[in-house]
């Protein structure tokens, strides 16, 4: 998801690592598509193991450039400022069509999403808690380069967090600035991950079909597990429920080499597609429960689930591609760097 417009064009994409990123993000659509969730109760557990938690172990894939600080963070937190468009646009729509708080209390609501980002104060100012993944994503960046020189000591602050984060309350995690919980969660995961990332993704028979049949075990006990995580919302569980806390780990830990080469054993024009979908697969995140929302209650022009979930990605793919090809709306709404943006506004 972390797909932005590129500068280097001579850096070649690896078509299965953006299909693994359409299918996550396919996933993420569906758990969002309420009137199929309401008619499948296996999509939320199914989605929800996962799919968003993959999203940032996909960072850990490549190990962060060694530079200045203040480049770091220009180029990392470059996320910031698409959640800040859409959480501002969103916040004015909300108070529009639902008027849910007085005008003060909204702009109260406005300031702390902004500056605290906790998905509970995200939702209760746009609407939406899913912009919560864009700040997350900024920290997780952040806090994998404060760690990133610790070894072993960041492998074991990170198995901490990881046991004990789901012993605190949930209405007290969805509190949290920047979803740092989920950070909580995900470090070790993603460290390890870091670690046997090359291995899993090795041409071998016997590592391939491994991987696809733990994938695939996951998603089958995602429903006789049933919905025991939910990050955003802080619904994790702990080292007093150790089954579900090695199930949730160890489906992330095996999704993306799972799904990777599951398309490598599937004809390539299937990867493609899934490819495609992949490298839009920010502004999919994006785009989609606004979609989704206008075309299903604002003004309800589908009711059929299906056609909800279709009309739902054709549309956010047509905006993408549309932005895409105006380069100037992509490079202000999703630009590489933030110097960039107080550049473009000097000239």
């Amino acid at each position: 998801m972390t797909n932005k417009v590129s500068t280097n064009k001579k850096k070649t994409r690896d078509i299965y690592l953006d299909a693994v990123k359409g299918f996550l993000i396919l996933c993420i659509v569906l758990e969002h598509n309420h009137l199929l969730t309401a008619q499948f109760d296996w999509i939320r557990p199914f989605s929800d193991a996962f799919a968003a938690g993959c999203f940032l172990i996909l960072t850990f894939t490549w190990p962060l450039k060694q530079e200045a600080l203040s480049k770091f963070v220009d180029k990392n937190f470059s996320y910031w400022w698409p959640f800040v468009i859409f959480v501002s646009l969103t916040t004015i729509l909300n108070w529009f069509i639902y008027r849910p708080y007085a005008v003060t209390e909204t702009i109260t609501h406005y300031i702390q999403a902004i500056i605290l980002s906790s998905p509970e104060q995200i939702k209760a100012s746009s609407g939406f808690m899913y912009f919560w993944f864009l700040p997350c994503l900024c920290f997780l960046y952040l806090i994998r380069r404060l760690l990133d020189n610790l070894g072993y000591i960041a492998l074991l602050l990170g198995l901490v967090a990881w046991l004990l984060i789901g012993e605190l309350d949930s209405d007290l995690l969805v509190k949290t600035p920047f979803s740092l919980h989920v950070i909580a969660f995900i470090l070790i995961i993603g460290l390890c991950y870091q670690k046997v990332h090359k291995k899993l993704m090795a041409p071998s028979p016997i590592i391939r079909g491994a991987t696809i049949t733990l994938f695939i075990t996951g998603c089958f006990l995602s429903y006789s597990v049933g919905w025991k995580l939910f990050l955003a919302g802080g619904i994790i569980p702990s080292f007093k429920e150790p089954l579900l806390l090695l199930y949730y780990s160890v489906f992330m830990l095996v999704a993306i080499p799972g799904i990777y080469n599951f398309f490598y054993c599937l004809p390539k024009f299937i990867a493609q597609g899934s490819a495609f979908i992949g490298k839009h697969s920010l502004k999919v995140y994006i785009f989609h429960p606004l979609i989704y929302i206008g075309i299903t209650q604002v003004v309800p022009l589908v009711s059929n689930p299906f056609l909800s979930f279709f009309w739902t990605i054709t549309f956010s793919l047509l905006i993408s591609h549309i932005m895409h090809k105006m380069l100037f709306l992509e490079r202000f709404i999703f630009p590489n760097t933030i110097s960039s943006i107080m550049l473009r506004r000097k000239n």
